[in-house]
């Protein structure tokens, strides 16, 4: 309730943990695994790198909530709703039914991060990079200027999803169905082939990304230029019109793809075939080089 020094950054208002900094400004431990900046859970390791138990439901990498499952397999305190299985945050409720404060944006039901805001307008701490507005993952930088953990998958500085590795390099479960390498959404199965929930709109099957609706009947903010119907990435604009972070070069106006640099500048990942340097396009692979979708 307010009790305790706050973190010194500018408009932090979350707990100091060590040198007036909270644990997402760089106080607190870190963990001791290789180039993992995430805070220590136990035994010097973030929770994922051995820092806590795994649930014990075979090949469920989740953290063990209580009595060894995690909340998923059954153990933990379920939303009093009938029928609902969302982990209770307060009152007995979860999130959607009123466990948590509402981000006080017009018509947003998603639950506060700081300031009275969810993280898509505005709550939570920024990436310290000037002009980017993206949320900060560590180290006071967002994942596209080097906060995060990053995959150790050789040469690949995407964000990690789990187990160390970014998605397509075996962070995620893929979808179960043969020959799709989609990653799983739920019950083993890609938003495609029948998981996720759908825009409300009759006969529409785009995944819904607030409010009921897919992107396309209002379901995020449209880029801002004239006659742009494109989803905004940040500044109110899309990424054709100036919105995303923009490659560090000088006078290059290219979108960013990693550390600050577009794919002409040496960002993004580069095929793994010996001695090319061509983007990949999928399974670390440039389009030459086997990457891509096959002509079917």
């Amino acid at each position: 309730h307010g009790g305790g020094a706050r973190c010194k950054i500018k408009d932090c208002e979350k707990r100091a943990q060590s040198s007036g900094l909270c644990c997402g400004h760089g106080g607190g431990t870190r963990c001791k695994f290789d180039a993992c900046v995430r805070q220590v859970a136990s035994k010097g390791h973030y929770y994922l790198h051995g820092g806590s138990k795994r649930c014990k439901v075979r090949d469920c990498g989740k953290r063990a909530q209580s009595k060894d499952f995690c909340f998923t397999h059954g153990v933990g305190t379920c939303c009093k709703f009938e029928d609902y299985e969302r982990q209770v945050l307060s009152k007995g409720l979860c999130y959607l039914h009123g466990g948590s404060k509402r981000c006080k944006a017009d018509g947003c039901e998603r639950q506060v991060a700081s300031k009275g805001l969810c993280c898509g307008h505005g709550g939570g701490a920024r990436c310290k990079i000037k002009d980017c507005e993206k949320r900060a993952q560590s180290s006071g930088l967002c994942c596209g200027h080097g906060g995060g953990t990053r995959c150790k998958f050789d040469a690949c500085v995407r964000q990690v999803a789990s187990k160390g590795h970014y998605y397509l390099h075996g962070g995620s479960k893929r979808c179960k169905v043969r020959d799709c390498g989609k990653r799983a959404q739920s019950k083993d199965f890609c938003f495609t082939h029948g998981v996720g929930t759908c825009c409300k709109f009759e006969d529409y099957e785009r995944q819904v990304l607030s409010k009921g609706l897919c992107y396309l009947h209002g379901g995020s903010k449209r880029c801002k230029a004239d006659g742009c119907e494109r989803q905004v990435a940040s500044k109110g604009l899309c990424c054709g019109h100036g919105g995303g972070a923009r490659c560090k070069i000088k006078d290059c106006e290219k979108r960013a793809q990693s550390s600050g640099l577009c794919c002409g500048h040496g960002g993004g990942t580069r095929c793994k075939f010996d001695a090319c340097v061509r983007q990949v396009a999928s399974k670390g692979l440039c389009c030459g080089h086997g990457g891509g979708a096959p002509c079917k």
